[in-house]
């Protein structure tokens, strides 16, 4: 087995195993949110009990529903896809569209690692702050924007091995 062969199979592995775990973890995430949700509907509305957290843990599992789904688009490739204006690029000479295909990764992955260093960032600045009703710790929140990089840039790689 050649060294490039090996690197796609090893990037298809990784990619494979991101997917795996970004699917389980949004499928958890929104069980989570509608029952959390359905819960602090029913108290207030048919109790007239109000659960005073909901509120606020379905915030943070939107985020990471948010965040999560948007790396899983990298991996179907949409988000890439969608960067990229079709008419302009269909309108360039040949050599320009492959400079403009790099220019569009190159940007992306940038993107990604600016995500991740200014989640790492914001994770470290909110790691002592406790949220208001929950009381867990707003890194928690944060925490989301570099798992989010990793993923995406996972993704990219394994699409970057297969061209």
């Amino acid at each position: 087995m050649n060294n490039k062969s090996s690197r796609f199979l090893i990037m298809k592995r990784v990619a494979s195993i991101l997917n795996w775990f970004g699917l389980i973890l949004g499928i958890i995430l929104i069980v989570l949110m509608i029952l959390t949700l359905s819960a602090g509907v029913c108290a207030r509305y048919v109790f007239n009990k109000p659960i005073f957290w909901t509120d606020e843990f379905a915030r943070i599992v939107l985020i990471w529903s948010i965040f999560i789904g948007a790396a899983l688009a990298f991996r179907k490739g949409s988000l890439i896809d969608h960067i990229s204006i079709d008419f302009f690029v269909s309108i360039l000479p040949p050599g320009f569209r492959g400079i403009t295909d790099k220019v569009v990764w190159g940007v992306t992955v940038f993107f990604c690692l600016a995500i991740m260093v200014l989640g790492i960032q914001f994770f470290i600045q909110t790691i002592s702050i406790p949220t208001a009703a929950l009381g867990i710790s707003n890194g928690f929140i944060y925490i989301s924007l570099p798992i989010f990089a990793l993923m995406s840039l996972g993704f990219l790689f394994d699409r970057l091995t297969r061209r």
